[in-house]
């Protein structure tokens, strides 16, 4: 199992889910404008980009890494809903997986009341950065797969 290149896919496509969210959400704001302002020329504009952008790389990066999975399972169901992490060959590879999901839990529970805390900091740093909810949101997914990742590493 290559982990690495699962954490690079996964990373690069919760970035990519970023920006397509900021988008979505920087439209919000405009349609909020919209309402508090019918005189406006135009009600919204959403850049597109981003989702294109997801909708092809995270195209490109699915193809691949289910195209490998379909090689080693013959079962369909299987390539959709088990994880790729959950592929154990023997029962060192599920007791390291069984470790990694147990630093991951673990994990979370620190970054989750840790991520909250930082929500304070929003009435501050709304003007400058307006996404800084969707950014602490992501880094939920993100800090429980790095955790994941550097514990299988260490494990195995």
């Amino acid at each position: 199992m290559n982990n690495f290149r699962y954490l690079i896919s996964f990373t690069v496509l919760l970035v990519l889910f970023g920006w397509v969210i900021s988008a979505y959400y920087s439209a919000s704001e405009q349609i909020a404008d919209f309402v508090k302002n019918p005189d406006r020329k135009y009600m919204f504009e959403l850049n597109i980009g981003p989702f294109i952008a997801l909708v092809c790389i995270g195209g490109i990066l699915a193809f691949f890494i289910y195209r490998k999975k379909k090689r080693n399972n013959k079962i369909l169901s299987k390539v959709f809903l088990l994880p790729a992490e959950f592929e154990e060959v023997d029962e060192r590879e599920k007791m390291i997986t069984a470790r990694a999901c147990r630093t991951s839990y673990v994990a979370m529970m620190y970054a989750g009341p840790i991520i909250t805390a930082l929500f304070i900091f929003y009435p501050f740093v709304a003007e400058k950065v307006p996404y800084y909810p969707i950014i602490l949101f992501l880094l939920l997914p993100f800090v429980q797969y790095v955790a994941y990742f550097l514990s299988w590493r260490k494990n195995y």
